[in-house]
C-alpha cells in the first residue's frame, strides 16, 4: 500500500508555492471526494485541489505529485478492510494544539470534498448514518484548541481522530461500496444459468 508523504515535507512544498491550505485540509478534500466515488482522475482531482487552494495557475508539479500519492494511499485505505485509512496529520511529537487544529482542518476539507463529489445529491437521499457522520465531521471541523495538553487531551484527540476515520469509512461504504456490490449482484442475476 502506498505510504502518505511526510506531513512536514508536504507542508513546506505547499507553503513554498504559495498554497495557504494545510496538508491535512488538502488530504481531507481528497478523502471527501473518494468517499463519493470521485477523485480517481488525476487531472480532475488536481483541478479541484487547485481551486480549493486558490491556485488558478494549478499546483506546482512536486506538490501535485505528492497529492496524487495521498490520493492513491487513501484510495487503497478505503478499499481495504477499513483499518488502513490514515489521516494526514502532524506527528504525535508535535504540539497538541497543532494536531487538534490539523484534525479540524482535515474534517473541514472532507466536507468540502464530499460537497464537491456529491453535488446534485439531496440530503434526503443520504442514509441517516451518512447524515450523522457528516454532522459529526462538521462539529469536529469547528474544534477549538485545548487549553491543556495532558494525557486526557491526548486520549481525546486519539478518539476523535479514530471517529473521523470511521465516519469517512462509513460514508465511503454507504456511497461507493454498497452501490458497487448491488451492481455486481445485478450483473450476475441477469446472466441466465448455463446448461451443460
Amino acid at each position: 500500500m502506498p505510504e502518505l508523504p511526510d506531513f512536514d515535507r508536504l507542508a513546506r512544498a505547499a507553503s513554498g508555492t504559495g498554497v495557504a491550505v494545510s496538508p491535512s485540509e488538502l488530504h481531507g478534500v481528497i478523502c471527501g471526494l473518494l468517499a463519493t466515488g470521485q477523485g480517481l482522475d488525476d487531472a480532475a482531482l488536481l483541478g479541484t485541489l487547485a481551486a480549493h487552494a486558490e491556485q488558478p495557475q494549478g499546483l506546482a508539479p512536486d506538490l501535485a505529485g505528492d497529492l496524487v500519492l495521498c490520493r492513491d494511499a487513501a484510495s487503497e485505505g478505503f478499499a481495504g478492510t477499513g483499518l488502513e485509512l490514515d489521516l494526514m496529520l502532524p506527528d504525535d511529537e508535535d504540539d497538541l494544539g497543532l494536531r487538534v487544529a490539523a484534525l479540524g482542518q482535515w474534517a473541514e476539507g472532507f466536507l468540502v470534498g464530499f460537497g464537491t463529489g456529491a453535488a446534485g445529491i439531496n440530503d434526503s437521499q443520504l442514509s441517516p448514518g451518512v447524515q450523522e457522520a457528516l454532522s459529526d465531521l462538521s462539529a469536529i471541523s469547528q474544534v477549538s484548541t485545548p487549553e491543556d495538553d495532558g494525557e486526557e487531551e491526548e486520549q481525546m484527540l486519539e478518539q476523535v481522530t479514530e471517529h473521523c476515520r470511521m465516519a469517512a469509512m462509513m460514508i465511503y461504504t454507504d456511497l461507493v461500496m454498497k452501490p458497487a456490490a448491488r451492481d455486481t449482484d445485478t450483473n450476475t442475476d441477469t446472466n441466465p444459468p448455463t446448461r451443460h
